[in-house]
């Protein structure tokens, strides 16, 4: 059966069981009796998989979406590799690396054994390639500019070792030559334009893209000989399924009515609202939150109600993170508690700081001046406690932090924008708060979001101190040192109320019983390599 044929097969058998559950007769219904189970004891060459969204561009250096990312990862090796568990950078392309005392520079020894899916070698000089291109693309690679921030260069040392250079020092680049956005192509691909890049990458992955058909389907195959996977894997040599389709497939209910009739082994993007159905022994459920700092409201301390700290400290209170998890969240991560989430390392929680208070919120606004007023929303000296946040995702969280708001008399109004004017927004300083999460494992993303000095930066905060304690953790190797300074920082930032977290955003996938070994990186991004499919 070819894509096109498959994907419609699906559509319509999801629609049937989406029928039938309305019905309330599919609720019942497993894997099993629905023709999907994970029973039998043959091994399947090919996968199929549902993802919400079209990837639109398959470069993994220049993406930020998230099922571009899932698939990219797939595509493209990196230098190093990182244990998502502990946090440790293992070797991968690279066979060993290091960095100086003030982590200004970092040389790595690539193995000799490597090659691309075009046959070309990896060579000091692809990565030269790969990281000058990077730089020249500037925010075109939005993720890979901020691990590269102060990049000077890279030179090839010798026939198997090469050198990166930054002005400043940069703890979290090694950490960033982990991720699918430092992945390597092939001289060729560096050489392409962005355009070029989004439709032919080539890497020197577990996987070969065989397809990209525009809001259809992405089809990948196994690489022959490939025999240089990180050392996390436990796989040696070859992918074990031959072939991978992502059948693009945005409704929600059609991935889930596919799943349970056996048209899809895997789908991506689990609803909250479907995990108990799926909870049982006939599938598998994968989650896993995103690090980083989780979905919050980001302030303008410049705006001149946002700027005072008693309003910011109790919307904070006023808060009720539990609750927000368990309306618009999964079940299958904590809610948030610090300002990073629990997935990233050096993560602090501060339950007792960040727990729901609202009578104390409503105290902090008396005494600030702020008291009751028409419509429930309080006012002071004529002007109304009224903010607004823009955002371009996350409206269902927004409107449940919203009615929790109103309760302490704080009117947050929702402008819910493009991606577009999300990010024009941010470069602008036009906004009272942001509403969004920014995912990075290093925690370093404090940095990226609230330094001064990061020309990335979201929060628009004036605080000297916090800028240094954010630059001493950038040039601090020694981990322990490092992890010291960071809780320190996020005391400082929860203290001063520069974020209000809201919840912790998962990455939650299901599969039938029979699909086994899939696995998170550090980025909650999946890895297939190790994959079996049981017919």
């Amino acid at each position: 059966m070819n894509i096109s044929t498959r994907h419609a097969s699906a559509r319509w058998a999801a629609a049937l069981g989406a029928a039938a559950l309305g019905a309330g007769l599919l609720a019942g219904c497993s894997a099993g009796n629905g023709g999907g189970g994970g029973g039998g004891g043959t091994t399947k060459d090919e996968l199929y998989i549902a993802v919400q969204d079209d990837p639109v561009c398959l470069d993994p250096q220049q993406v930020t979406l998230t099922t571009a990312l899932n698939i990219g990862r797939q595509l493209v090796d990196s230098l190093v590799d990182q244990n998502p568990e502990t946090g440790e950078i293992v070797p991968w392309l690279a066979k060993s690396f290091e960095a100086n005392d003030n982590l200004t520079e970092f040389t790595f020894t690539l193995r000799d054994d490597v090659t691309f899916s075009d046959d070309s070698k990896l060579t000091p000089e692809t990565v030269k390639a790969n990281f000058d291109a990077l730089a020249a693309l500037g925010s075109t690679a939005a993720l890979a500019s901020q691990y590269l921030a102060g990049y000077q260069g890279t030179t090839v040392v010798d026939a198997s070792t090469v050198k990166v250079a930054f002005a400043e020092p940069n703890a979290q680049f090694l950490q960033g030559a982990s991720t699918i956005t430092l992945g390597l192509l092939s001289d060729k691909s560096a050489a392409m334009t962005a355009e070029e890049r989004c439709q032919h990458p080539v890497g020197s992955g577990a996987f070969v893209l065989d397809s990209y058909t525009s809001n259809d389907s992405v089809v990948v195959t196994a690489r022959k000989g490939y025999d240089w996977g990180s050392q996390l894997r436990t796989r040696k040599g070859d992918a074990a399924v031959k072939k991978i389709t992502f059948a693009v497939t945005p409704e929600p209910g059609v991935r889930t009515g596919g799943l349970q009739t056996g048209e899809f082994d895997m789908i991506l993007d689990l609803p909250a609202a479907d995990e108990k159905r799926f909870g049982t022994d006939q599938y598998e459920i994968y989650a896993r939150a995103n690090p980083g700092v989780p979905h919050s409201l980001v302030p303008n301390t410049d705006r001149p109600i946002v700027s005072d700290p008693a309003v910011r400290e109790a919307m904070i209170l006023a808060t009720n993170r539990a609750e927000i998890k368990d309306l618009t969240g999964s079940s299958k991560v904590p809610a948030a508690t610090g300002v990073l989430s629990s997935a990233t390392p050096s993560f602090l929680a501060q339950k007792d700081a960040l727990a729901y208070d609202l009578k104390g919120a409503e105290k902090l606004l008396d005494d600030a001046g702020w008291k009751a007023g028409a419509g429930g929303i309080r006012e002071k000296d004529g002007t109304k406690l009224s903010v607004s946040v823009t955002a371009f995702y996350g409206q269902d969280v927004l409107e449940a932090t919203q009615a929790q708001l109103a309760k302490a008399g704080i009117d947050l109004k929702i402008n819910m924008v493009t991606a577009g004017d999300f990010f024009g927004a941010v470069a602008s300083k036009d906004f009272d708060f942001l509403g969004a999460g920014l995912t990075r494992t290093d925690p370093d993303v404090l940095r990226v979001m609230f330094s001064s000095a990061s020309k990335a930066r979201w929060a628009v905060v004036t605080d000297p101190e916090l800028d240094e304690q954010l630059a001493a953790q950038a040039e601090t190797a020694d981990p322990k040192a490092r992890t010291a300074i960071l809780e320190d920082v996020q005391k400082h930032i929860v203290e001063k109320a520069y974020l209000v977290p809201l919840l912790e955003v998962a990455q939650v996938h299901a599969s039938q019983k029979g699909v086994s070994g899939v696995e998170f990186d550090s980025s909650s991004r999946i890895i297939l390599h190790d994959v079996t499919v049981k017919g």
